[in-house]
């Protein structure tokens, strides 16, 4: 007779709900497949971004994690410490002698790629392609970080763009990018892909020329109280409820205010240059000009053509009001 009383038989369906209840906890985590050629270091580095306006900013601080690639290609890092609340973090290699903490801007090299996650994020990142290292990688099980990539993809298309125009065609350009870029935060359901975008449209340039669609944003977001919300509130000081007239008038007298201060500044003395108006790929050449480039050798470096970099190069003398190479070596 089988013995009802035996406790043994509560053993293996115990065992089995453990081995569930450790795989479901075991399920968090960011991890996928690069290829990354012999130039490479074979390890991936995860790093938390404090504020949009770090985006581009990298020091060891910053770096939170690192994971081995195996020989296979696959590396693995564990969220089960993040925080519950999505943030902003980036995934970055390095270059065989350079730092862990460096990052490329532009380019096929560029080493680096966004994603937003928390405890419970499982997040999986393939890319087969060794051309590039993150450029065409496959996202899976995030729609945050597609979207993010998507945002990335509309301002890449500006950078890389062959412009033989006039300055006004790449201003209009530009407009028209900060409009899709509005356009796709106003409809986009998650708050920090929308606010990214928003910091992709140069927003503190275009302010001034469209408030309402900023109160607007900000109305819709109020409820947000993440330090990337509370960074961006402080930009726009305008409360959603303002009378729109007001804000007009404070408008008015700040650029009144401002071109007056630019008058003086510029009879005393010539005004600084205005490096952080230089787009991501102009930033990148203008660091390639200082190191005595010439355009041939920024061409075959960062994988564009001949004509797209004379024209990032017109485009850095006109921002940053120079003349000639030896002017920006002197900067």
């Amino acid at each position: 007779m089988t013995n009802k009383n035996n406790p043994g038989k509560y053993f293996y369906p115990i065992i089995i709900i453990l081995f569930f209840v450790t795989l479901e906890s075991s399920a968090s985590s960011i991890k996928g497949k690069l290829i990354a050629d012999s130039t490479w270091n074979q390890v991936v580095y995860l790093s938390l971004i404090p504020g949009f306006d770090q985006l581009y900013a990298m020091s060891n601080q910053m770096i939170i994690d690192h994971a081995e690639i195996d020989n296979n290609g696959h590396f693995s890092f564990e969220t089960s410490y993040f925080p519950t609340k999505h943030r902003l973090y980036r995934l970055h290699i390095s270059k065989k002698g350079d730092p862990p903490a460096s990052l490329i801007i532009g380019g096929k090299d560029e080493n680096h790629m966004y994603l937003i996650a928390n405890k419970q994020s499982n997040i999986s990142i393939i890319n087969s392609d060794s051309g590039t290292i993150f450029g065409n990688a496959q996202i899976q099980n995030s729609p945050q970080t597609k979207l993010l990539n998507e945002v990335n993809q509309m301002v890449f298309y500006l950078d890389t763009a062959n412009f033989n125009g006039s300055p006004l065609k790449r201003e209009l350009m530009e407009t028209a990018l900060d409009e899709k870029l509005r356009q796709f935060a106003d409809t986009c359901s998650y708050p920090l892909v929308a606010l990214y975008a928003i910091y992709k449209s140069n927003f503190e340039t275009h302010f001034t020329t469209n408030p309402e669609f900023y109160i607007r944003f900000l109305k819709k977001w109020e409820k947000e109280e993440s330090t990337y919300f509370e960074e961006f509130r402080k930009k726009i000081p305008v409360e959603a409820d303002r009378n729109f007239a007001f804000i007009y008038g404070i408008i008015g007298l700040l650029l009144g205010i401002a071109l007056m201060y630019i008058l003086g500044k510029r009879q005393n003395m010539r005004s600084p240059n205005p490096i952080h108006m230089l787009t991501v790929q102009e930033r990148n050449i203008f660091t390639l000009l200082q190191k005595g480039k010439t355009n041939k050798e920024i061409s075959d470096e960062l994988n564009i053509s001949l004509s797209t970099v004379k024209s990032h190069v017109n485009s850095i003398f006109s921002k940053l009001k120079v003349k000639s190479r030896k002017e920006i070596l002197n900067l």
